[in-house]
């Protein structure tokens, strides 16, 4: 049984985090953030929900029963650092849960600064979009403690158990991230050519009639990679780092590192808005622009 005044601190309010919030309001949670030091677009999400704004992170870590990170992978470590610098003896046994689907080499270093502070770290990662919270996206986690957050979560998120190993959590998000990234690598890489040749609408037509399903799939995710191209790309590079670290193949997650690099650094996303597939490969139009 959830008790009424659980309270949460989540660092921090962006797309996933908002839509976690939500969920967790809905059921009786307390939401709790630290709101000192944000961009305004973070400061406006905080306003307009139910999310209490307690200015300071040590606030927020002295009053949370537990400590969610939803950032970018690129921040956690730091996150985890800051967070670790408001504890002391009475903090012993906190909770921090990071769910910014970090490298296992993240996850193993995040688990080191908080076992210097006897502090609880549980590793995890959410698969899928953030509109999608509720009913589709699944939390990943792993580690020695996990089975408290599995339990806690039960029937509000869907959850995956991921063992008691804390990089397991990360190793599956990126393996995973792989097969799904990897095939919109692949769709960009061919509407890339098809710009330079002038046949963009000509592919789309084709790979729409033989490939409908894929097609459908795509719908969920390409249109997201105008706002999250450039934490892909370093998502796809960790991915790569870590399978070459363990002597595993590599060159798909390379190669999708690459693609996306291509993209983000031709800036066509750049302001630009996308709800649809086409829409999103309409942009590629500008590729066979700057390539003259």
């Amino acid at each position: 049984m959830i008790k009424k005044e659980m309270i949460v601190g989540l660092l921090f309010p962006g797309d996933m985090g908002l839509a976690i919030a939500e969920v967790l309001l809905k059921n009786n949670f307390r939401v709790i953030t630290a709101g000192e030091g944000r961009s305004q677009k973070t400061a406006d999400r905080i306003k307009k929900s139910e999310i209490e704004d307690l200015v300071s992170l040590q606030k927020v870590v002295d009053a949370s029963d537990i400590i969610l990170s939803v950032n970018s992978p690129d921040k956690s470590v730091e996150i985890a650092e800051q967070i670790s610098s408001c504890l002391s003896d009475h903090h012993a046994k906190k909770i921090f849960v990071d769910l910014n689907s970090n490298t296992p080499e993240s996850a193993t270093r995040i688990d080191h600064i908080f076992a210097a502070k006897n502090a609880v770290h549980i590793n995890g990662a959410v698969l899928g979009a953030s509109k999608d919270m509720e009913k589709d996206s699944v939390i990943v986690l792993s580690g020695k403690e996990r089975k408290y957050i599995l339990d806690l979560f039960d029937g509000i998120f869907n959850t995956k158990d991921a063992g008691e190993n804390i990089e397991s959590a990360s190793a599956y998000k990126l393996l995973f991230s792989l097969v799904n990234k990897g095939i919109n690598a692949v769709f960009f890489e061919a509407i890339t050519a098809a710009a330079h040749y002038g046949i963009v609408d000509e592919l789309m037509t084709s790979l729409q009639s033989y490939l409908p399903g894929t097609f459908k799939d795509l719908e969920k995710t390409t249109p997201t990679y105008i706002t999250h191209i450039e934490r892909r790309m370093h998502e796809m590079q960790g991915l790569s780092n870590m399978q070459k670290s363990q002597g595993l193949p590599s060159s798909i997650s390379s190669a999708t590192a690459e693609t996306f690099e291509l993209v983000n650094r031709s800036e066509i996303f750049k302001n630009a808005e996308s709800t649809t597939v086409k829409e999103t490969f309409q942009l590629f139009k500008i590729l066979k622009l700057n390539s003259k």
